[in-house]
């Protein structure tokens, strides 16, 4: 039944809204609320705790972004682990390098499920699921990395906004316990809100993962479905290279993802990390 959806992530303001054909699917699982609609232009589009995550249109923008930039910065990644991302978006495009393993590590099985079911563009029609490198951990986050430390090449932190239970993934302990799950050569990409409205967030997080001894800043690429311009990425490793991305030594490292992906590329990589004064100051923590 065709009807209209309007987000609430911003208090009090009405920013961003859809019309759309069809309610595909819904439920309250013990940890959220999940809608997938069918919505014209957009396709489907996954909404939890009436906030949009992602839609089929643009999600490429995001998970390659999220994705390729952290995986690049590392030397012959062979471990990765992805926090959230039960939509498979993520691990799609994690399975485009060759890594070992990757454990997707979801705290809610019914994302998964129903992203299987109802978002199969996203995850290869359920085949990134099904790959024999993929271990799917449905379990909390923090319970895991505290049973594996050292083991990560790369974090890929694909969360919620800082809303509800995803708040906790956004808090000094939980960059702690990453800090802590990564090899001694990792790297980690989370994403921090689109930062003309969330201007506090890529600071938050570049601040706590600086403390934690690892060399922390943030990349920008603008996807449609976020409402407000640039959507900022944090991004934090061992070495001070993921800062300071060098694009032939990139185009040599991702040989293999040549025509691959439609947003990445090692050019596209490199001016990701040209922030405009203003955007640099909010990741600064500097006042408007």
């Amino acid at each position: 039944m065709a009807g209209q959806f309007v987000e609430s992530l911003y208090t009090g303001q009405a920013f961003q809204g859809f019309f759309y054909d069809n309610l595909l699917f819904e439920a309250e699982t013990g940890f959220q609320s999940i809608r997938i609609y069918d919505v014209p232009v957009l396709g489907r589009v996954l909404v939890l705790d009436g906030i949009i995550q992602t839609t089929e249109a643009d999600e490429f923008i995001y998970h390659e972004m999220l994705t390729h930039v952290p995986l690049m910065a590392v030397p012959e990644p062979r471990k990765v682990m992805i926090v959230g991302g039960g939509d498979g978006g993520t691990l799609r495009e994690v399975l485009k390098h060759p890594i070992e393993q990757v454990d997707l590590v979801e705290i809610d099985e019914v994302v998964i499920s129903s992203s299987r079911e109802w978002l199969p563009t996203l995850n290869d029609d359920g085949r990134a699921f099904d790959d024999p490198r993929v271990n799917i951990v449905v379990r909390d986050a923090f319970a895991y990395m505290k049973e594996h430390t050292g083991e990560y090449d790369a974090i890929l932190v694909d969360s919620t906004d800082p809303v509800g239970m995803a708040e906790a993934l956004f808090s000094d302990e939980f960059y702690r316990l990453c800090e802590g799950s990564l090899s001694p050569h990792g790297a980690m990409s989370m994403q921090d809100g689109v930062v003309f409205f969330q201007r506090d967030e890529a600071a938050r997080s570049v601040a706590a993962l600086a403390r934690r001894g690892l060399h922390a800043g943030a990349y920008i690429a603008a996807v449609p479905t976020y409402y407000g311009g640039n959507m900022t990425f944090g991004i934090a490793g061992r070495d001070a290279g993921v800062l300071a991305p060098d694009v032939e030594v990139l185009k040599q490292r991702g040989a293999h993802l040549e025509g691959k992906t439609r947003h990445y590329s090692p050019e596209v990589h490199g001016a990701s990390f040209v922030l405009p004064r203003w955007i640099r100051d909010a990741v600064e923590g500097k006042q408007q």
